[in-house]
């Protein structure tokens, strides 16, 4: 099957949950907004053997709808922040001029890895049903999502996207007055990939860079080359009829094995403020 026609198929898919939604008089409506701190690290070694540390600000934005039975969001995410190798931390080059006849030198200082130099996104579209169990509350469901990260590695540039379509698993621990915990993991079973490949010469007569890389850089991948872990830890305390607040715990673990020996390891952990209007 053409990549392009994997594209196709998980677009319909996204679409077609996103119209075949049922009615309901019950629906309740809620928009979250997430703020808080990530550290990410990640281990590319089809770009550099050294591991990389991002420490960053993260915004998060979702719509939910919610009956007694069903569930339905739609949200973004964007984190922002540094991203220095673990071993050297910040660093400058300086790279020298021609020399004038006199005998000077114009010298120009580079930034490696600077204050801003990690990009995180995503987008992520969730509907889960309820099990019918009197022991355990618990809703099951599905998710596509997309991630796209962007870093500087030294003076190169280093980005990795990702698109999936993941099951997901969300139980209500506690659930009592005021007060809810709850959890929720996700797992990709299938994923359409472009990591950059390094093989492009700049100086080659293409005519797009970016179609090139996704010729020469995409994957269309499962579980057998690429395992990833989506773990997340919510409490909420209303504080009004429409208002909650809360504190929010994700984490992300990742192996993407698809070039021999040169596997991206990469791991976060978050932790937000939520508030629910």
């Amino acid at each position: 099957m053409k990549k392009r026609n994997i594209i196709i198929i998980l677009i319909f898919l996204s679409t077609s949950l996103c119209f075949g939604q049922e009615s309901n008089n019950n629906v309740s409506k809620e928009w979250q907004i997430e703020v808080g701190y990530q550290n990410f690290r990640m281990l590319d070694k089809n770009a550099s053997p050294l591991i990389y540390v991002s420490n960053n600000g993260c915004l998060d934005f979702r719509f939910q709808k919610r009956t007694s039975q069903k569930i339905w969001s739609i949200g973004t995410s964007l984190s922002v922040g540094n991203n220095q190798s673990k071993r050297f931390g910040q660093r400058r080059a300086v790279v020298d001029g021609h020399t004038s006849i006199t005998g000077d030198a114009d010298s120009s200082v580079y930034v490696i890895n600077p204050a801003i130099s990690f990009v995180e996104a995503g987008l992520a579209y969730s509907y889960f049903w309820k099990l019918n169990t009197n022991k355990l509350n618990v809703f099951i469901g599905g998710q596509v999502k997309e991630n796209f990260y962007y870093s500087g590695l030294g003076a190169d540039t280093w980005f990795f996207n990702q698109l999936s379509i993941l099951p997901v698993c969300r139980l209500i621990i506690f659930d009592e007055q005021k007060s809810k915990i709850e959890t929720e993991i996700a797992v990709p079973v299938f994923s359409y990939l472009v990591r950059q490949p390094y093989t492009l010469d700049p100086s080659l007569p293409v005519d797009s860079y970016f179609w090139a890389y996704l010729k020469t850089g995409s994957h269309v991948s499962s579980l057998n080359d690429l395992q990833k872990i989506n773990f997340r830890l919510n409490y909420f305390h209303q504080i009004s009829e429409r208002k909650t607040v809360g504190l929010s715990y994700k984490f992300m673990w990742m192996n993407y094995g698809n070039i021999s020996d040169r596997n991206l390891k990469a791991y976060s952990n978050s932790l937000s403020v939520t508030y629910i209007f």
